[in-house]
């Protein structure tokens, strides 16, 4: 399993977090699924485990095969609720186009 280890909480939802192992670094609103992103684009595709563990703790609170980890995000839809949809980049040159 690869460890993801939880910082702290930076501003209001966003978190920091490390992965020891790659050393790695990042903030996230998700940091397990931001960080299996981060380690598929090291790693390559792979179906190994990768775990959210707090501080001192031996037990991970939350895991995910990378992969699935990889392709999902959470969507907090106000009138449907927290639901996990697939993740899709963020696309720059829409807001490059609609600034013309």
């Amino acid at each position: 399993m690869i460890r993801i280890d939880l910082g702290n909480e930076i501003k209001p939802g966003i978190f920091e977090y490390r992965i020891p192992s790659l050393r790695v670094e990042g903030r996230s609103r998700q940091p397990l699924l931001d960080a299996c992103r981060r380690i598929r684009s090291i790693l390559g595709p792979t179906a190994e485990f990768a775990g959210l563990f707090r501080e001192g703790r031996t037990q991970w609170d939350l895991r995910c095969p990378v992969n699935v980890g990889a392709e999902l995000t959470v969507s907090e839809r106000s009138a449907g609720g927290i639901r996990f949809e697939g993740f899709r980049e963020f696309d720059r040159t829409a807001l490059s186009e609609a600034a013309e």
